[in-house]
């Protein structure tokens, strides 16, 4: 049954992907391919700092900043993964639309055995980016 518990949750979500995608847009994407949030005052990457290896999150801002202005090319080398996250996050505008509209619960989707295989797959292609991009460094270093 729809309450509004349900309505707050879409809500949320609704709230949340707008703005993400504006914060996206407000941002310059960094010419590095990563380091882009620190526009937000937050700290550079600690694993970069003491690796010199990207983690598996960075270039996640820069890749929003880039796909926000449909640059997906460097979106995409900036990290592979984040082009899936961005992708879902504006398909999350229609489907909470949606969602409140005809007054569905978004549990019947987190709920469903499809949504379960889709957050395994999603952190299994979360890894294979890193992966991607650690290559990227290997072979670019010979």
């Amino acid at each position: 049954m729809y309450n509004r518990v349900d309505k707050s949750v879409a809500v949320g979500l609704l709230i949340f992907a707008c703005s993400v995608l504006a914060v996206a847009l407000w941002l310059t994407p960094s010419a590095t391919g990563y380091g882009t949030h620190t526009q937000l005052g937050l700290p550079p990457c600690a694993f970069l700092q003491v690796t010199h290896l990207p983690c598996p999150s960075c270039g996640l801002t820069t890749c929003f900043a880039f796909a926000v202005r449909l640059q997906f090319g460097k979106a995409f080398l900036a990290n592979p993964f984040g082009i899936l996250a961005f992708l879902a996050t504006v398909s999350l505008i229609p489907i909470t639309i949606f969602l409140l509209w005809r007054r569905i619960s978004f549990r019947r989707i987190t709920e469903s055995a499809h949504f379960t295989k889709a957050v395994y797959c999603g952190t299994a292609l979360y890894f294979c980016s890193w992966f991607f991009k650690l290559a990227q460094i290997h072979f670019a270093g010979h």
